[in-house]
């Protein structure tokens, strides 16, 4: 039964950060195992209304994966039931056929590891293209992010939007974590992202100087690490509920200036606004706080007045949260910083997601603003990377084949 808390748990979170994990092979570590525990109170290996109870957001899986209609869940039955979920977003995946975009699954090796990703493309294209590559999230995969990503702007707005897929789930961002195995492994996903941008500006004629980087959890925790170790390739990054490794921290010193954008929650339950470790367990890494994480990029960029500070409209009262919005002036080479502060809101996506079973396992979901539209007008705000006088980070191309 500790498989289905799980699940449950590994795959809410997923979805939240822009992706659905496999439900068959779920390992959400320390934490869902301690809370089936407590859910669990006759030891059963069942999940009665009552021990449901304890976290009302979960009785709402009765209804919809209680398959033998018996009034408690078994592991199987929330496995399949979160099959059903990951099977339809898959098929939300498929772009329909009138789309105005293109969407092609892509293959390379590094370092002797196959790697993959999804790009989406304008069907009519105008000109050179950025590109923002989106970082899925822990135990997450870039075909479910590419359902719920850039798709629907990547036409209009005259870009490329690229989805890769973490080693084995997740990204290799600098956390030095054990529990993860592309930490243990020491993949580099530095190089892998680097190959991607070579393989594309070999197949479209892509903007180089308009490079980005956004991501969610796993995925925004690695934006920060790809602003410490390319910055020469990348112009901007929009981490999202991420923050910045403590390993990263301490020798934090990008070649080049940087445009950063934050969004965080202030309630969230798994990648803690005033740092510490990840999900509570110093297993999965620990991060620096967000203050100070701001503070670094702040002077890397020469950004030393005070930001405006604004309130968002609260939309929807409703949904628990309000949003103040820091804007500090531009710093060196013109780079930007903006900071949204989530009061509030748990480890979420802003506009994306939601509901009361996902609120009851990881907080509540901002409806004031979303995040994918605040991101991209951020990055076209944001001006192109200078390619001069690099300090470090050269790129290479050593055990890359394509």
């Amino acid at each position: 039964m500790r498989t289905a808390i799980a699940v449950v748990l590994s795959t809410v979170i997923a979805c939240l950060t822009f992706s659905v994990q496999k439900a068959s092979t779920p390992t959400a570590g320390d934490q869902p195992a301690k809370l089936f525990k407590k859910l669990d109170r006759n030891g059963d290996g069942k999940l009665s209304r009552e021990e449901l109870m304890q976290m009302p957001g979960l009785v709402r899986l009765l209804s919809v994966a209680d398959a033998d209609k018996d009034g408690a869940l078994t592991a199987e039955e929330i496995i399949a039931y979160m099959n059903q979920l990951a099977t339809k977003r898959l098929q939300s995946a498929t772009p329909p056929p009138d789309a105005p975009y293109i969407q092609t699954e892509h293959r390379i090796t590094v370092d002797g590891r196959e790697r993959t990703f999804i790009v989406q493309e304008p069907k009519v294209k105008k000109g050179k293209l950025p590109v923002v590559f989106v970082f899925h999230g822990g135990g997450g995969r870039g075909i479910n992010m590419a359902a719920v990503g850039f798709r629907d702007m990547v036409a209009e707005e005259q870009f490329l939007a690229v989805y890769p897929d973490g080693w084995k789930g997740n990204w290799n961002d600098g956390r030095n974590a054990p529990s993860i195995a592309s930490h243990r492994e020491g993949v580099d996903d530095v190089k892998f992202v680097r190959a991607i941008v070579e393989y594309l500006a070999s197949r479209y004629d892509i903007d180089r100087s308009r490079i980005f980087a956004t991501g969610a959890s796993n995925g925004g925790i690695f934006c920060h690490y790809l602003a410490a170790k390319a910055s020469d390739l990348f112009a901007g990054i929009a981490p999202i509920i991420g923050g910045m490794a403590e390993p990263v921290a301490k020798t934090f010193n990008p070649s080049h200036p940087i445009s950063l954008l934050v969004i965080q929650g202030d309630a969230d339950p798994l990648v803690p606004i005033n740092g510490g470790p990840i999900a509570g367990s110093d297993r999965r890494g620990r991060i620096i706080s967000t203050d100070e994480m701001l503070k670094k990029y702040l002077a890397h960029n020469g950004i030393t007045a005070e930001p405006k500070v604004e309130q968002l409209p609260d939309i929807d009262p409703n949904d628990g949260t309000v949003t103040v919005v820091y804007r500090w002036p531009p710093g060196r080479d013109g780079v930007r910083v903006e900071y949204y502060l989530v009061k509030g809101g748990g480890h979420t996506v802003p506009g994306i997601g939601g509901g009361s079973l996902r609120e009851a396992l990881v907080g509540k979901t901002s409806r004031d603003f979303n995040a994918l539209k605040v991101i991209w007008n951020f990055f076209k705000s944001c001006p192109p990377r200078r390619h001069s006088n690099p300090k470090s980070n050269e790129p290479t191309s050593k055990g890359v084949r394509q």
